[in-house]
């Protein structure tokens, strides 16, 4: 939708930039909303787990168990992010039209008279690290605790083939104009690796 000036045009976009503001900050807080209450969850188990000997087997089923619970959470976290970051396209789109620049700031293409240089780890790949944590901790601690079992390497495959299902997703979530033109999502909201803004989470 373009500004046309008209006082009605800007109210729908700023009704439609709180929206889409709303729903953002909605997806983006979801990864810990659900996250903690699984990561607790894998904490109180562990707890169980080291105060009893366990059989290999027994550890395997558990490993995958908790491997299932925490690719649920980490393939729900990447749906929502290519939700919201489609949100923040829209977002940032509105900001030109209305002269806004609170997340353009972010962004170096642009020149903008301030930019905001966030740097660090993206939130999405701390997201994968919490995931092999949990995911390879109750092996771990299975080992500790009865030695090695072949069995403890069924949980590899799994958690790797869900990792690859991230990064492909992660590369295939495209913007497609009416002409069918495709760009990837990431391109307008993460234009260069110093620029981290709310797009780069």
């Amino acid at each position: 939708m373009a500004s046309t000036g008209d006082p009605s045009s800007t109210e729908v976009l700023l009704a439609e930039y709180a929206a889409a503001q709303a729903t953002y900050l909605h997806y983006d807080a979801f990864r810990w909303q659900a996250g903690s209450f699984l990561i607790t969850g894998v904490f109180i188990f562990w707890g169980l787990l080291v105060q009893q000997s366990i059989d290999p087997r027994v550890g395997t089923i558990a490993s995958l168990l908790v491997a299932g619970l925490m690719s649920t959470w980490l393939l729900f976290a990447h749906h929502y992010r290519q939700i919201y970051k489609a949100k923040l396209h829209r977002i940032q789109e509105i900001e030109r039209e209305l002269g806004m620049e609170q997340h353009r700031r972010f962004l170096a293409g642009d020149r903008l008279d301030l930019r905001y240089r966030i740097h660090g780890p993206h939130g999405h790949d701390l997201d994968v690290v919490v995931y092999l944590l949990a995911v390879g901790g109750t092996p771990f601690l299975a080992f500790a605790q009865d030695g090695f079992s072949v069995w403890y390497l069924v949980i590899v495959p799994f958690a790797a083939t869900v990792i690859a299902t991230v990064i492909r997703n992660e590369r295939k979530s495209v913007i497609e104009d009416r002409a069918g033109t495709r760009m990837p999502a990431a391109a307008p909201l993460v234009p260069d690796s110093a620029s981290r803004g709310p797009g780069a989470s």
